[in-house]
């Protein structure tokens, strides 16, 4: 018997039932959210709170307890790699459930934790730095970071009495969050099952490092020294990469010829500042390269009403896109891609072996990609708006760079990430 349904919060359990026929939801107390057991293979909602997308089965008679997949939305990678890895166990008929930590906190923490995080990001990078050097330490040396901890604990006391309950054998994390709260449990002996994590950057926080985790699974050297460093044993370090979702792995390999009177740019621009990405436009027409621009502004509604007011010259022709869910198929089809560095993005750009501008990054965990992919020669970081038109300058009137840019990325690219992942959960 199968379970899968999207997540439903704040919905009776009688409507949300009637949503989904052949599946049944039983009586039970109002304290837990979702229970596997003998009786109820096929999973139960527990409280119109929070529900988690997943699956769980009998097999030969046998509970089949589902692989947790745990991630935290502050930013969208951290979602994204744990869809990814969803879609892998899947493929493998392998019993899974993902949820957000933070469906199970009140929603001012959530609010605090998710639309601050995404605010403060954008606008005000100095602010990031501070918080990334004062909890980039050692527990027992930073008060900030054990009061941290301590605060975050209190306010996602639901998913640790459902972890207890519900004995979970194997947990995977997307986000340090939930793997710091899960290693505390099994330190406690709260929580008896095995314990994953997978880093979703290139560079590497100390809050990542705990001492009751079974496996990282990491994507570059940066990563696998910082853990030696920090005493975690080469045994538990698997090099799989950041998993990304089917259609960036099956478009690993494209290869381009570069050859165009005109240079294709792909400028994925929803979480940068409006006024940064006029400037860089505006660079990129000064340049007076033949350009054809496309512009991702995502659900930055105010971005794409900026742009319909740019007007450009002759030379460069703009086009301008919400939000889309063809990225792989835009990577392909493009020479440059201008972005962020967050580590999915990246992820899913080295997999299209699309050189990257990489821009406004956060620190200090994008600037970490930002050196990791510049020392691998896939990517160049641009300080500022007049370097993002330099460089594109200097790719138009030299195209051997870009192309070793390509050769480059496709070395570093990890397009199996997810399953191998999931092959090293699962054997």
């Amino acid at each position: 018997m199968f379970f899968n349904a999207e997540r439903a919060l704040g919905r009776e359990l009688e409507d949300f039932s009637a949503s989904l026929p052949g599946v049944s939801f039983l009586p039970v107390p109002p304290s837990h959210f979702i229970r596997y057991n003998e009786k109820n293979p096929q999973g139960v909602l527990l409280s119109g709170m929070c529900f988690a997308e997943g699956n769980g089965r009998i097999l030969e008679g046998k509970t089949v307890r589902p692989v947790h997949i745990v991630y935290v939305t502050a930013g969208n990678g951290h979602r994204m790699a744990a869809r990814a890895l969803r879609e892998a166990f899947d493929r493998e008929d392998a019993p899974n459930v993902v949820m957000d930590l933070l469906d199970f906190s009140s929603d001012l923490f959530k609010w605090s934790y998710s639309d601050v995080y995404a605010f403060v990001s954008e606008h005000s990078h100095l602010a990031c730095r501070i918080m990334y050097d004062l909890t980039n330490k050692n527990r027992e040396e930073s008060i900030v970071l054990r009061l941290y901890e301590k605060i975050s604990l209190e306010n996602v006391k639901k998913f640790m009495r459902y972890i207890a309950e519900n004995e979970p054998e194997k947990c995977i994390c997307t986000h340090f969050f939930p793997l710091n709260v899960l290693s505390r449990m099994k330190a406690a002996g709260l929580y008896g099952g095995d314990l994953y994590t997978v880093i979703t950057d290139y560079g590497l926080h100390k809050m990542w490092v705990n001492d009751h985790v079974d496996r990282y699974f990491i994507p570059s050297e940066m990563v696998r020294e910082g853990l030696l460093e920090s005493g975690v044993p080469e045994e538990k370090i698997v090099m799989s990469g950041i998993p990304v979702l089917p259609k960036f792995a099956r478009i690993s390999g494209v290869k381009r010829s570069f050859s165009g009177k005109r240079l294709s740019v792909l400028f994925i621009a929803s979480s940068i500042y409006n006024a940064l990405v006029l400037d860089i436009l505006k660079e990129l027409e000064h340049i007076g390269r033949p350009l054809d621009v496309t512009v991702v502004t995502g659900r930055n509604h105010d971005l794409a009403d900026d742009l319909e007011r740019f007007s450009s010259d002759s030379s460069l022709s703009l086009n301008v896109l919400g939000f889309v869910d063809t990225l792989d198929k835009l990577m392909t089809k493009h020479d440059v891609l201008i972005t962020k560095p967050g580590g999915l993005t990246v992820s899913e750009a080295l997999c299209a072996s699309i050189p990257m501008i990489l821009v406004n990054p956060i620190p200090k965990q994008e600037t970490n990609n930002s050196a990791y992919l510049q020392s691998q020669g896939a990517g160049i970081l641009a300080r500022t708006a007049e370097d993002v038109g330099r460089l594109v300058g200097r790719f138009y009137d030299d195209r051997s760079t870009l192309s070793s840019m390509q050769r480059a990325a496709a070395l570093i690219a990890h397009p199996d990430a997810a399953s191998a992942v999931v092959s090293g959960v699962l054997r």
